[in-house]
């Protein structure tokens, strides 16, 4: 009965420790993954954690994963997601009214004279995982990341050097 009881927990956290440093690999490769604006980029991706109620779709807390494609399957009446070029750290989501395109690029007009440049096009396309964005932030931030990441990490070092130097010892009174 012991046994089985310590294999269970052996188990368990063996699956803690696996989910533990997946968890830690995403937020590290999303804090390395910052754009100029703060905003986690993964190739044509783009992760958006909403902070304020902006739309009946999208609620405070929320992750975005929106899809930045080439401009060309805007179409008028379509919402898009852009950088406000005033304040690139604040992402703004309205409807185009139209649509320019010079030299290859689109341009899109939203409020009827509100031009977004390609390079402040964030995309259209979007997957909403409600909730999902508290908690990144909460990792994202730079006391989340101290606190559940680093911290931990250093721990483990520590009890993995601890370890080591006991085993020194007993090489040593073999010896």
């Amino acid at each position: 009965m012991k046994n089985t009881v310590k294999s269970i927990l052996k188990v368990l956290l063996i699956v803690f420790l696996v989910l533990y440093l997946g968890i830690e690999i995403f937020v590290t490769v999303c804090l390395l993954n910052f754009n100029d604006q703060r905003v986690t980029e993964l190739g044509n991706k783009s992760l958006i954690i909403v902070d304020e109620d902006f739309s009946k779709d999208y609620k405070k807390g929320d992750l975005l994963v929106v899809t930045k494609t080439d401009g060309s399957d805007v179409e008028n009446g379509d919402y898009i997601f852009f950088y406000n070029p005033s304040n690139n750290y604040i992402i703004n989501y309205a409807e185009v009214s139209n649509i320019v395109q010079t030299n290859g690029y689109y341009t899109f007009v939203v409020g009827n004279e509100y031009n977004v440049y390609y390079e402040y096009f964030v995309g259209k396309k979007v997957s909403k995982y409600a909730g999902v964005g508290s908690v990144l932030k909460v990792l994202e931030s730079k006391y989340g990341f101290l606190t559940l990441i680093i911290l931990p990490t250093m721990v483990g070092i520590v009890f993995e050097i601890y370890a080591i130097i006991l085993e020194v010892i007993e090489i040593k009174k073999e010896d």
